[in-house]
């Protein structure tokens, strides 16, 4: 149940986040029953408070999760995490052993925020490690050999677990950066310059240069639209709104035509894949707008609205044009633009409709929600 709702809650931020968010909440859980079980084992020797200081964070760590707070759930966790740590060393059981819940606290600062916070959070548990042996050594518990040994270590453990995360960060930048560049995409893309050539051979168009035209404006807004993925967070996922930006941008370059542009504001992030039928979609719709709303309309109004309801996507194109007048044109397709509507709408499993009139014409595409990077821990 609470992991449906953390998934209802992050379920539209970009992929991190929710990875984030779903790795935070299980280390909460874990401590907080970690953290229970550890106070109640020795309840009759007196409450741990460093143990139930642990609890009452991952308590309020939760509770922000919750209420969609996730920087707060994370510093709430760290910071509270290192009080505990730090009450339980100086009021809690002496026979207790801190050197576990140090490695812990430095392990969470390393995954959840960054190698300069990590490296002042190692130094102020070494030095309340070094506090708490030479309690131990004024009382005679401990000898100066195993002292030096358990100081020595304990930098040797905080530096490697540096390094091997600030090395795992390296692999990944540079998997990224292969990724952006020779990923299979290209392969894709080739294959659909490909079906675009197939396409206007056989469209019935007789002039050469309006062809070769149009061929073009399709490559230029593919290219377009990697480059809103390559400046994307992720490789994984991209927002439609930005796609959408990048669309409308270009054909006002091209056709000087204002068109207004409705974005959403709740739109879940969706896997690339999806987004080159879904930008080639939007291209040929809007071409059509621009085409039919200045046939005897001067000044044609074009708008574009996206909206995000129920896990499903809807997308409406609105002209005040002439319209088309026969349904055969865009249910039953023969020309270029309508034939690759069809084609990426079931690419997309989804649903297109065409409403016109004399007072003009609203395209909608309707498909859901289809990432499957969502549902991955």
């Amino acid at each position: 149940m609470f992991f449906e709702k953390i998934n209802r809650i992050y379920g539209r931020r970009d992929y991190l986040t929710r990875k984030r968010a779903y790795h935070l909440y299980v280390t909460d859980l874990v401590i907080f029953i970690v953290s229970i079980v550890a106070c109640l084992l020795y309840i009759k020797q007196g409450i741990r408070i460093g143990f139930l200081i642990f609890a009452i964070s991952a308590l309020v760590s939760i509770g922000f999760l919750l209420i969609n707070r996730l920087e707060a759930a994370i510093y709430s966790i760290l910071y509270l995490s290192l009080t505990a740590l730090t009450f339980g060393i100086f009021f809690g059981m002496q026979t207790g052993n801190v050197y576990f819940s140090m490695a812990t606290i430095i392990i969470l600062f390393l995954h959840f925020s960054n190698s300069k916070l990590t490296i002042a959070v190692s130094c102020y548990t070494g030095i309340l490690m070094a506090i708490r042996m030479y309690q131990y050594w004024g009382r005679g518990e401990l000898s100066s050999a195993f002292i030096f040994d358990t100081i020595l270590k304990f930098i040797l453990f905080c530096t490697l677990a540096i390094i091997t995360v600030r090395v795992l960060s390296s692999h990944k930048k540079e998997k990224e950066v292969f990724i952006r560049e020779i990923h299979h995409r290209v392969k894709n893309n080739l294959q659909i310059l490909s079906g675009f050539a197939n396409l206007h051979q056989n469209n019935g168009v007789k002039s050469g240069d309006k062809q070769m035209e149009g061929f073009n404006e399709r490559i230029l807004m593919l290219s377009k639209i990697h480059d809103a993925i390559y400046k994307s967070e992720t490789d994984y996922e991209i927002d439609l709104n930005k796609v959408l930006e990048e669309i409308v941008r270009l054909i006002r370059i091209q056709n000087d035509s204002p068109v207004e542009l409705i974005q959403c504001e709740n739109a879940a992030p969706l896997s690339i894949e999806i987004s080159v039928p879904f930008a080639m979609i939007v291209y040929e719709l809007l071409n059509n707008a621009v085409r039919h709303s200045r046939n005897g309309n001067s000044k044609g109004k074009i708008t574009v609205e996206l909206n995000f309801t129920n896990k499903r996507y809807s997308l409406t194109v609105l002209d005040n044009g002439p319209g088309i007048q026969k349904e055969s044109v865009w249910s039953q397709p023969k020309t270029t633009g309508f034939t690759l509507i069809s084609i990426m709408t079931q690419q997309l499993k989804g649903n297109f409709r065409f409403d016109s009139n004399e007072f003009g014409s609203k395209a909608v595409l309707e498909f859901s929600n289809q990432d499957l990077f969502a549902s991955l821990l």
